[in-house]
């Protein structure tokens, strides 16, 4: 029989999901004021900004819809001088940049507890957004794999970016939402994988309005088709 258990799209912001949200009715569920969208083999979730939003909206969605697997998608900083804004970057793992549990811990980004620090996607679920990114693009050079640094800071200082890489060199982008959903996924052992696309360079040339507009105009609706086609392949 084929799984009917939907698979969960998380955006921090609206415009982000719009694209997907849209065409979906909104849900009847009650949820800790986080929006919730229903239809066509998915739930779409707008969980707001920072990681206790993204991992409380990743548990209720969890423990409410019983999702076959979790989609992180949105924008996010830039962290290599390769190429213009509008990179696709799809997540092999996720760290928190901001956790430092030392002496705890061995080391910066380590999870007391879990003792990891990288949490890994699921390899198949990575594999179909990549393939699915790649189709969605008209250049799909732009799409690569890279690991996803998270914090609870927009990084708009070059200095602060460079140390980031210095302490993350496999580091590819940074996001405020996708290690919370990958810490909350792999504690309930629910298959993750996150696409962002790079809107910035988080640096000094950061121009909010620029960014929140290419997140309406471009980001939204790359998203939707990618997120679409992946559903589809599932």
């Amino acid at each position: 029989m084929p799984d009917r258990r939907p698979v969960a799209v998380f955006a921090a912001l609206e415009l982000e999901a719009r694209g997907l949200a849209h065409h979906l009715p909104r849900s009847e569920t009650i949820g800790p004021k986080i929006g919730i969208w229903e239809g066509d083999g998915m739930v779409v979730v707008v969980s707001g900004v920072g990681k206790v939003a993204a991992a409380l909206a990743a548990q209720f969605v969890q423990d409410v819809f019983k999702p076959r697997c979790a989609v992180s998608i949105g924008l996010a900083g830039g962290l290599r001088d390769d190429g213009p804004r509008g990179q696709v970057i799809v997540a092999t793992g996720a760290v928190q940049h901001d956790m430092d549990g030392r002496p705890l811990t061995a080391e910066r980004g380590v999870i007391p507890g879990l003792n990891l620090s990288v949490l890994s996607v699921d390899p198949p679920l990575a594999e179909k957004l990549i393939v699915s990114a790649k189709r969605s693009v008209e250049n799909p050079r732009i799409v690569r794999p890279g690991l996803v640094v998270t914090g609870d800071q927009i990084i708009t200082s070059r200095t602060v970016r460079d140390a980031l890489v210095h302490d993350f060199p496999d580091a590819a982008c940074v996001d405020m939402e996708t290690a919370a959903i990958a810490q909350v996924a792999h504690q309930n052992g629910l298959p993750w994988g996150a696409v962002r696309v790079t809107s910035d360079s988080a640096d000094e040339t950061f121009d909010l309005d620029d960014v929140i507009g290419f997140g309406a105009n471009s980001a939204g609706e790359l998203f939707a088709r990618i997120i679409r086609d992946v559903v589809a392949d599932l």
